[in-house]
């Protein structure tokens, strides 16, 4: 994804972003534009070490390091910066909140290499992948952020590029060993900002919330035409761009093209997300959402996050009682029913009949034949969720089965592309 970073839009003319972060000039502009960003969209007591003085500047900076000042430092570590990174310590000796997960950049006072405890802590990755970040690690590593949620920024002085560039990553404590290796500190700056951006148009918060129900109907459009993994490309951009409902149809389109996917994408991506179901409604979401979560919850996880016994009081768990008590409870728990076409819902009378009967070859037969001429006047709904979420079709919708479900052109779209 490419985020719109205003003036720092990327071009063919003049590069990517990341190639465009070289002077004191280009940096202050940058950061200036996105420390407005994160003020903008970020809630109440997100920023709680951003003084009141900062907040209302906008600039979530210091005083730029001056060549002075920079010379030291570099005399002091034995290496000249790289230029990226020298440029940005020009524009603000430390940074607030220039990651999602980063609260402060070191400064100029600070700066020092890792020593070799750390070393070996930052990047034990726990297994003996010979692709891992750690084993390509070069140093000496700078340390160059360490006020974060559990994360480091580090940059190594033994990877570098032509143009004097050095390799960078991020420790984290939740991924154990380093991030993928980035060309340079404004690389790795631009990608964070990536991640910020994404991650607050999935709380509903966007930075650049512009075209964002375009991008639904664009969305829903090349879903009932089949091209699922295009859609859901599509419904991501809009989630990115605080759309619940772009957000509600990734993860219903995740769901089937991989059965896998739904546990904890419908957990976190929708009921966990008040926006999401404001959009897409609890009617739908009780029916969809919530059973595509007990799906893999009962066969593989037990009741984990309450979020299912929230919107369904039904499935809340009696007090002191086992586990083993609730997932029968909510295996038999039927959901809303969502109205079907009567063509379609015909077929799903007939498949159900036959595949309790354990003819599943049969039944999927059935369903395959009726699924061009599904249909749904509700705006959110892109596909027959019902296939996934009915015990009675458990056996029938393997894997292969449900991404034949949405990359089959079906309701108007179909009409539409018959020949003649």
């Amino acid at each position: 994804m490419r985020s719109n970073f205003g003036d720092f839009a990327a071009d063919p003319e003049s590069g990517t972003v990341a190639e465009r972060l070289r002077t004191v000039e280009q940096w202050r502009s940058y950061l200036a534009e996105y420390g407005a960003a994160v003020l903008r969209v970020s809630a109440e007591g997100e920023l709680s070490n951003v003084s009141d003085e900062r907040r209302a500047t906008g600039w979530l900076g210091y005083e730029g390091a001056d060549e002075q000042r920079i010379a030291a430092l570099e005399d002091r570590l034995g290496t000249r910066l790289p230029p990226s990174y020298r440029s940005f310590l020009g524009a603000s000796d430390g940074w607030s909140h220039l990651g999602p997960f980063m609260y402060e950049m070191c400064t100029t006072g600070v700066l020092d290499w890792l020593d070799d405890d750390d070393a070996d802590m930052y990047m034990d990755t726990y297994d003996d992948e010979p692709d891992d970040a750690s084993e390509c690690v070069r140093g000496p590593v700078l340390l160059i952020a360490d006020e974060g949620d559990a994360q480091r920024w580090l940059l190594d002085s033994g990877d570098v590029s032509q143009d004097g560039e050095w390799a960078a990553y991020t420790w984290s404590s939740w991924a154990p060993g380093l991030s993928d290796r980035y060309g340079s500190f404004a690389e790795l700056v631009v990608a964070e900002r990536n991640s910020f951006e994404e991650l607050k148009g999935h709380e509903g918060s966007a930075v650049h919330p512009e075209g964002a129900e375009e991008l639904v109907a664009e969305g829903r459009a090349q879903a009932l035409r089949g091209e699922a993994e295009r859609a859901a490309a599509t419904f991501e951009q809009a989630a990115v761009k605080g759309s619940g409902a772009g957000a509600y149809l990734a993860v219903i389109l995740g769901a089937f093209l991989d059965l896998t996917y739904a546990h904890h994408q419908v957990r976190n991506g929708i009921l966990g997300r008040p926006h999401v179901i404001e959009a897409v409604g609890l009617e739908q979401v009780r029916a969809e959402a919530v059973p595509l979560y007990l799906r893999r919850t009962v066969e593989e996880y037990g009741p984990g996050r309450d979020f299912s016994s929230v919107l369904v009081p039904e499935l809340r768990m009696s007090e002191g009682k086992p586990v083993t008590d609730w997932i029968p409870h909510a295996t038999a728990t039927a959901p809303p029913t969502l109205p079907e076409s009567p063509v379609f819902q015909e077929a799903l009378d007939a498949a159900r009949t036959i595949a309790l009967s354990g003819a599943t070859d049969d039944a999927w037969t059935v369903i395959e034949t009726a699924l061009p001429h599904w249909h749904s006047e509700w705006p959110h709904r892109i596909a027959p969720v019902v296939l996934l979420t009915d015990p009675a079709f458990r056996e029938v919708i393997t894997a292969s089965r449900a991404r034949l479900v949405v990359t089959t052109p079906r309701g108007e779209a179909r009409e539409r592309h018959q020949p003649g």
